[in-house]
């Protein structure tokens, strides 16, 4: 169902908007609550009842239930503040990842028509690298509006994945296809799709733009496309040029999460210069009927390299394009509607660090500041960056850096979750090794998850250094 109800669109998906509204506010006020109850509960540490006081007022603020031994363990020596905020973190957390897998509040598990859109632009498998900027963490469900559960996103800071990775991820995928037909045919004439997803701020640019690259926009663009072309080229030469895979580059105006397409010419190659602004198509097709803006989206698409002296897009490209900028007009009249136009939050405001891989439940804008990676030292860079946001974030206000390690496992294959523990415990102490200092003053507060990723499993809590 379409609405015209913001500026006129057609386009526009009102009801669905209404729904994501619903469980972004419901989520984020969860973790934000916690704050003020930290706040609330420093006022009352001496009174004789603190105890039943801390217990009662958690679980009607935050609907959280502290056993009696957690309860000990915050106030046994004097009410402690940082473990409380922590554990409290943790355990919205762990509510929100059962609600995600088991009810489906954004119904990322109906992926029948994305599937059908996909293939019939030639795509049987979609990887998406955006940057590992809360701001994006919102990409898939919000942005492009697609179910979380038919691509596969691996976040970095700058948006720089790991190429090797990458590569390894394309394999496997062209391996099931040639073993088992999955998710199609080995014959079928289908290829790989990887997205790479930049970002800037149109009104702050030289301080709100990614940080991993200074806040410059064209570094961070070019960094982005350096990656993509890295990773293709790699594909070619190790596999040969009949493996070629689609590569595209999405930018992303963090203040309104409106887009910068980069529409690649006939022969899939991308440009800087050559790009469709969503912003602009979206106010261009106001008040048009919906047949009339989806043509004029698609005309634009296909012109777009060619007044630049490049080709058109092939025809399927060009179709799936067009895809995501009507998905987008939605969430720009997302913002319009809800924030304005401009989200108040134009920098960081994450909740959390996520770090390890997974974390397909968070799907929310600045609610974590998310990294993929294996090893602490290979993801260092990411995590610095990280753990410099949440020191303006969190420190300065007298709170801790909480940070959730998750590694998934394959449920199927022996010992993989026995492998995917120590993994965990292993990135955690190495955490509190680097960062020894934030950890002696348990201002650093940490929290291992394991991940059955054959299903609709809810991540798992396991016994780490610091979490009950």
């Amino acid at each position: 169902m379409t609405s015209t109800e913001v500026g006129g669109n057609p386009l526009v998906q009102a009801a669905q908007n209404e729904l994501l509204r619903d469980y972004e506010m419901r989520i984020k006020a969860g973790f934000d609550e916690i704050a003020t109850v930290v706040q609330r509960l420093l006022v009352q540490q001496k009174r004789p009842d603190f105890n039943k006081v801390l217990a009662e007022i958690v679980r009607k603020e935050l609907g959280i239930h502290l056993s009696q031994e957690q309860v000990v363990k915050f106030t046994e020596n004097g009410f402690d503040s940082n473990a409380f905020y922590g554990e409290c973190v943790f355990a919205q957390f762990m509510s929100m990842s059962k609600e995600f897998f088991e009810q489906d509040p954004l119904q990322g598990q109906n992926k029948t028509q994305a599937e059908r859109v996909f293939k019939e632009a030639g795509f049987h498998a979609v990887g998406v690298a955006p940057c590992a900027d809360g701001r994006l963490a919102h990409f898939i469900s919000y942005v492009l509006r697609l179910p979380y559960s038919v691509t596969r996103r691996k976040a970095h800071a700058g948006a720089l994945f790991d190429v090797s990775e990458s590569v390894r991820n394309w394999v496997f995928i062209e391996h099931s296809r040639f073993r088992n037909g999955v998710p199609n045919s080995a014959d079928e004439p289908t290829r790989y799709l990887k997205i790479a997803v930049y970002h800037y701020s149109k009104s702050d640019p030289h301080h709100q733009g990614c940080a991993a690259h200074g806040s410059d926009d064209a570094k961070a663009a070019e960094a982005a496309l350096s990656k993509l072309k890295d990773f293709r080229q790699a594909i070619e030469n190790r596999f040969g040029c009949g493996s070629t895979v689609q590569t595209l580059l999405i930018g992303m105006n963090t203040d309104d999460d409106s887009l910068k397409i980069h529409v690649p010419n006939q022969q899939g190659k991308v440009c800087l210069k050559r790009f469709v602004e969503t912003d602009a198509l979206f106010h261009q097709t106001n008040n048009m009927n919906a047949e009339q803006a989806r043509d004029r989206i698609q005309q634009v698409v296909d012109q777009c390299n060619v007044q630049l002296g490049s080709s058109a897009p092939v025809e399927s490209m060009n179709k799936l394009i067009a895809w995501f900028i009507e998905n987008n007009f939605s969430q720009i009249a997302y913002v319009q509607k809800f924030e304005n136009g401009c989200y108040s939050d134009i920098g960081h405001a994450e909740r959390f660090i996520g770090i390890g891989n997974g974390f397909e439940e968070v799907q929310l804008r600045n609610l974590t500041y998310y990294s993929f990676l294996d090893t602490v030292e290979e993801g260092l860079n990411d995590v610095n960056v990280g753990i410099k946001i949440f020191t303006g974030l969190n420190l300065k206000r007298g709170l801790p850096i909480p940070i959730i390690i998750r590694c998934d496992y394959d449920g199927r294959v022996p010992g993989s979750r026995d492998r995917a523990e120590e993994k965990a415990r292993r990135i955690e102490q190495a955490l509190h090794d680097r960062y020894a200092d934030l950890s002696a003053k348990s201002q650093l507060q940490t929290l291992c998850t394991l991940r059955d990723n054959t299903g609709n499993h809810a991540a798992e809590k396991i016994p780490g250094l610091i979490s009950l």
